[in-house]
């Protein structure tokens, strides 16, 4: 599934216990977009920040983990606290980039149940092409 703020494109996966979008894991990802352009003053471009928490309005009340750049967001639902991000990026890259990304099976034991992607939207203007002269 995917979406757009005037900011941010996010791309989610379906949960394998409800079989559809989790509310809860997009409400983390809106909160997390935007505590990251809060910050985006103060912090430098290399500012990374990784932790859990505890998804309250999933009905299974699944963790999540997640690891937040100013260049992407990644949150990762039904995962166990202290979870290998490096890891399940690598997963995350496998189904979000549309790129051949091959990973060996039991690399993950319990892969996430969902998973969310978040990328900040080009602020770049885009490249006038001039018309060419008259031959």
């Amino acid at each position: 599934m995917n979406w757009s703020t005037q900011s941010h494109i996010f791309t989610a996966t379906v949960c394998q216990h409800t079989g559809a979008p989790c509310p809860a894991l997009a409400r983390l990802a809106r909160a997390v977009a935007r505590a990251l352009e809060a910050a985006a003053p103060v912090t430098q471009a290399d500012f990374e920040i990784e932790g859990s928490s505890e998804l309250t309005h999933c009905a299974d009340g699944c963790m999540a983990a997640f690891r937040a750049t100013h260049q992407m967001i990644r949150i990762f639902c039904g995962t166990q606290a202290g979870a290998n991000c490096a890891k399940m990026d690598r997963y995350a890259d496998m189904m979000f980039s549309g790129h051949d990304a091959p990973l060996p099976s039991g690399t993950l034991a319990h892969p996430p149940c969902a998973m969310l992607q978040v990328q900040p939207l080009s602020t770049q203007r885009p490249v006038e092409i001039a018309a060419a002269p008259p031959p």
